[in-house]
């Protein structure tokens, strides 16, 4: 009775700690988003103040590779995030337009969905306890 005594024990605290190593696995994911929202806002913000800020010293074709630049830097942070914030940041780079001037037009449809998306995955990364705040997009409507 002995012999098998043993053997049970040490197969239950196996399980005991591969549970442990899981529930840290999840640990790991959720801080793994909260990054990808950090670089997210950053990205955003930064995409954000190109846009709004015209081109330097009318220097047009710098300007643009800022922009498309800036742009770029969304599409890894869904490589990097999981779940819904994945999704929400897929979404954003997804509906991005290969003319970044395009969403700033007057009633832009893509520059709409650039700001409906990203206030998605603002709103996916709060739902995972990373609130991040992001600036306001200068969306033109005709009147």
């Amino acid at each position: 009775m002995r012999s098998t005594l043993i053997p049970v024990v040490a197969v239950s605290a196996l399980l005991a700690l591969a549970g442990c190593s899981s529930e840290s696995a999840g640990d790991s994911g959720s801080g793994a988003n909260s990054e990808a929202c950090t670089q997210f806002a950053s990205a955003y913000n930064e995409f954000t103040e190109l846009t709004t800020s015209g081109p330097a010293d009318g220097d047009v074709e710098k300007w643009t590779a800022d922009k498309d630049a800036a742009s770029a830097e969304f599409s890894p942070l869904a490589d990097q995030a999981s779940g819904d914030v994945q999704s929400k940041i897929n979404a954003v780079v997804s509906d991005l337009p290969v003319d970044s001037l395009q969403l700033t037009e007057a009633d832009s449809e893509s520059g709409q969905a650039f700001v409906d998306n990203s206030n998605a995955v603002a709103a996916a990364c709060e739902s995972e306890g990373a609130t991040i705040t992001l600036a306001d997009f200068p969306l033109q409507k005709f009147n």
